[in-house]
């Protein structure tokens, strides 16, 4: 995997910023003499790729020098005739605020002729001799003095390895992810050999900055940085002389903007937040329309029994009416049963809108619902500290007056702006240069301006299932205080898939002889899918995930994802603050919701359980989580997925390759009997050239992608879940959307993810545990939703999925011990274990 961004002009690294070419900053003029220590890395065999200027100028990833430091986001130069917008992949990556905690560090070679990396690599690429040859630390910098406070080694082979691909690119595979939003830095050594034995050298470029000798203008803040790393690492017992590259960078994020508008849930009045007329509301929603937010209308009920004949949405889940009535019929008969031998009296199905806040574009006008990104609703603080410590008088001046009519105070601005309490005040602000010049007219989401614009107040359909069960032998009402249950569908589902297993999991409920009740559940879809549609062509559906998944404009892709979760949280906050007359809602226990995701609502739901529990649970929480075939490290696992992956490499290849694009055009677009998956395979088997092409687009891409996904990718949400809040994961063996690994990235899949959260295996014991995970021997990906009635080991597994999810559900999470599973070890895989709990 080949990560090179190439520089073209050096002033394009924004450390290096307003440089000129002048050669004698560039480090490619007449060869220099260094010291003595430094010379001798140089003019070797084999060396670093680094160079800072000219038409090989390149940067190995990650690297603080392509992080623009105005709003702390990437910048990715881009080479002239490229596209300059969100559609091109390296400028998408500008809409992160630091590098993927998983993705490799990629470090190109030059070698001469006839020379490689020495080869000890084994099967999987690992190689002792680069791993040996390699730092990295995770450290902590001073504010104020810019001074490194804290040193936390990396153990190779534990926490990293290194690997290579071709013995002439170096990657660094973080195996257990690094810390969001943290800081890192590594160094590469000498020790490093060629496949001559010889030791590996430095570039001319690396050796200006590792000199003593100190560098004026664009060169002084980068060799600062180089000094104070190779300072950090001779004063850990790193004999400096050894290095040979060194480099600095920030991880991303994670959860900001989820947890920003999380918290605003909470406030009394919504338009005091989203001001009509101001930034955070560009479309000018009235303020009446946004205090009607979270709650809900137009509700109407129906009998089970009808409503599986009736509702046109459910029986579109079926590849046709016949079968889609035919299965409808059956499980009408299963309630009746139930009805008759259980001591079910009925479940109202309740249909409704609840109004929650969009933050996505609806507008169908060129795209711009594919197109436009979630946009900040206050300027950036980092952009406000940058022009107050280096902007011209004038500006400061002028900004400085403008923020004390916010309500800030003229004297320590910069520590009133760095306290997020404070923050709230920028909200909707439009600042304002003496050139009349809008300060961050761009609004990306950093964590220095974390709380979206909001685009409208959508209706958002809801589907409820609200049982009825006879009374206790004594009398007892069992109906009053019903827990919860909120479902987030797959990609591609609907809500109305709960159908197919809420009949089941009532049933469940009320046979288990440790509950007197059972529990209700409520679904809406996720952002384009089903009623939720822009319009025919706009909704994702089997055959076409596009809409949603957004492979075109990843930062649209992200935020997709981020309005999933954001949907959940406001539903759940809707029901937690529902008027106690509303009939759908009259029976259930508003502060006992516990969620269920499947596949992209696992994926959504961990950021909506993460974030839910603001301000100590006093506004909303959730009492559990149920994961199923949930995944985390988004893009390499797309790649691996057999239902996605011959799509998403068509797409990739037919934007990103134009011979491919050619061939496609003219063998294939024409030829209704040539699939695009087909088209792509094809292409790909003709040559090793087409081979090398597309791999390496695919490569760049699912770098990119995930680098941009980073903020919503569970694997870096999981550090935000509470330690004591339970969650029960389920993993299918037979899953082929989201795979359970990924053989080349150690932190993808869904297995990965369940040890990121610490879940015990069930069939290793359930007592005192509240963070627990199935692993079924014989199940797909949709088992847990409904069974494959051809398959007697599906079936069961589909039925114990169901058990095991009430049973954690109505023990809130196994707080009061009650939580067990089937022992059967054909059913359920007791032999891994992940070896962190």
């Amino acid at each position: 995997m080949n990560h090179k961004f190439k520089i073209s002009l050096l002033c394009a690294a924004v450390l290096l910023a307003g440089c000129g070419d002048n050669s004698s900053s560039s480090g490619t003029s007449d060869t220099p003499q260094f010291e003595d220590s430094i010379q001798d890395l140089l003019g070797r065999d084999g060396s670093i790729d680094f160079v800072l200027s000219g038409t090989n100028a390149n940067v190995p990833v990650p690297s603080s020098l392509l992080l623009d430091p105005t709003d702390h986001t990437l910048n990715i130069p881009v080479s002239p005739g490229e596209p300059t917008g969100l559609n091109n992949p390296s400028v998408a990556m500008g809409e992160a605020d630091g590098w993927s905690t998983v993705m490799p560090f990629s470090i190109d070679l030059n070698f001469k002729q006839g020379v490689t990396l020495f080869n000890d690599l084994d099967e999987s690429g690992f190689s002792q001799n680069l791993t040996g040859g390699i730092l990295v630390a995770k450290v902590i910098i001073d504010p104020q003095s810019q001074k490194i406070i804290d040193y936390k080694p990396l153990t190779p082979g534990a926490d990293f390895i290194a690997v290579s691909g071709d013995l002439k690119n170096i990657k660094v595979l973080p195996l257990t992810g690094l810390e969001p939003n943290a800081t890192y830095i590594y160094a590469l050594k000498q020790s490093i050999k060629d496949s001559n034995g010889k030791q590996l050298g430095t570039s001319p470029s690396y050796a200006m900055l590792k000199s003593a000798k100190p560098q004026g203008g664009d060169l002084s803040a980068p060799q600062k940085m180089v000094w104070l790393i190779e300072s950090t690492f001779g004063a850990n017992s790193v004999e400096t002389d050894d290095i040979i590259y060194s480099s600095m960078f920030t991880t991303a994020s994670v959860g900001q903007s989820i947890k920003a508008v999380a918290q605003e849930m909470s406030k009394a009045d919504p338009s005091k937040t989203w001001e009509p007329g101001h930034t955070a509301n560009p479309n000018n929603i009235p303020a009446e329309q946004l205090k009607e937010l979270y709650t809900f209308e137009n509700v109407t009920q129906i009998d089970f029994g009808e409503a599986l004949l009736s509702d046109q949405l459910f029986l579109s889940l079926f590849p046709n009416a016949e079968e889609g009535l035919a299965v409808a019929e059956q499980m009408k008969n299963l309630y009746l049963v139930a009805k008759a031998f259980t001591k079910l009296k009925g479940i109202t199905v309740y249909r409704g809108t609840v109004k929650l806040p969009y933050f996505l574009s609806n507008n169908l006008e060129n795209d711009q619902w594919k197109t436009q990104p979630w946009r900040s609703a206050m300027p950036s603080v980092l952009k406000i500290l940058s022009v107050l410590s280096s902007g011209s008088k004038q500006d400061q001046a002028h900004l400085v007056a403008q923020l004390v009519k916010l309500g800030f105070s003229p004297e320590n601005l910069p520590l009133q702006l760095a306290n997020p309490a404070n923050q709230a005040k920028l909200f909707g602000a439009k600042l304002l240069l003496t050139n009349g010049e809008q300060l961050d007219p761009e609004r990306i989401l950093t964590k220095y301006s974390t709380l979206p614009q909001i685009r409208s107040v959508q209706d958002v359909p809801f589907l409820m299932f609200v049982p009825e069960v006879d009374e206790g032998n004594n009398g007892e009402d069992f109906n009053d205080n019903l827990p919860l249950l909120q479902y987030q569908h797959g990609i591609t589902g609907i809500k109305e898939t709960s159908y197919l297993f809420a009949l089941e999991h009532i049933s469940s409920a009320i046979q288990n002889p440790n509950y007197d009740k059972p529990y209700a559940l409520i679904a809406i879809d996720q952002p384009l899918h089903g009623q939720r549609a822009l319009s025919k062509e706009v909704v994702t559906t089997p055959s076409n995930p596009t809409p949603f998944m957004n492979l075109e404009y990843l930062p649209v892709a992200r935020d997709n994802i981020r309005q999933g979760a954001i949907d959940g949280l406001g539903l759940a906050y809707a029901v937690q603050h529902s008027p106690e007359d509303l009939s759908a809602f009259s029976t259930i226990d508003t502060s006992n919701i516990s969620l269920m995701g499947h596949s992209i609502g696992a994926i959504t739901g961990i950021s909506s359980y993460a974030a839910a529990d603001v301000n100590n649970g006093e506004d909303f929480y959730y009492t559990s989580a149920t994961l199923a075939n949930p995944g985390a490290v988004i893009a390499p696992f797309l790649l691996e997925s057999q239902a996605f992956s011959g799509q998403i490499k068509h797409s990739v290849s037919y934007n990103g390759v134009p011979e491919y694009r050619a061939y496609y055009q003219q063998s294939c677009a024409n030829d209704e009997q040539i699939s695009d998956i087909k088209c792509f395979d094809d292409f790909y088997n003709k040559s090793e050239q087409n081979k090398q092409m597309i791999d390496y687009t695919l490569n760049m891409f699912a770098f990119a992608a995930q680098t941009v996904l980073e903020p919503v990718d569970p694997y870096n949400v999981a550090s935000l879940v509470d330690k004591d809040a339970p969650v029960f994961a389920i993993q299918s063996n037979q899953d082929t959307t989201i795979p359970n690994t990924v053989k080349t990235m150690p932190t993808a899949g869904g297995q990965p993810l369940l040890a990121k959260l610490q879940l015990s295996n069930t069939m290793l014991g359930t007592q005192g545990k509240t963070k627990l995970a199935s692993y079924f021997k014989h199940a797909k990906h949709s088992t847990v939703i409904a069974p494959d009635f051809t398959s007697e080991k599906d079936l069961a597994a589909h039925q114990e999925m169901a058990s095991e999810i009430v049973k954690f559900t109505l023990s809130k999470g196994n707080k009061d011990g009650n939580f067990n599973v089937k022992n059967d070890d054909d059913l359920l895989d007791n032999t891994i274990n992940t070896d962190i709990n």
